[in-house]
């Protein structure tokens, strides 16, 4: 009973973990929005290559500090790149 307490409760850990990182991508997603209406005004291309390598290098170095797989943390950020262009698109 006790391992099954403790489970719950490292369970509700992650609830709420999760809804911080729901919070946070729904933040970023608002934010890529204006970004995409600024290349808009400027008639700027939405994807922005250089950009990507540099913020793809920035979040490996930092998964590393953090000890996370560099390929997962690439793999998750590339997603969120994609979704942001598309959002930028619109």
């Amino acid at each position: 009973k006790n391992k099954m307490t403790r489970m719950t409760k490292y369970r509700k850990q992650i609830d709420k973990i999760n809804h911080k990182i729901l919070k946070l991508l729904s933040k970023r997603m608002k934010v890529s929005e204006k970004i995409g209406e600024c290349k808009k005004r400027r008639n700027a291309p939405i994807r922005d290559e250089k950009r990507e390598k540099e913020l793809l290098d920035m979040i490996s170095r930092q998964a590393k500090k953090h000890k996370l797989d560099e390929k997962f943390i690439e793999d998750v950020f590339q997603i969120i790149l994609s979704e942001s262009r598309r959002k930028q698109e619109k």
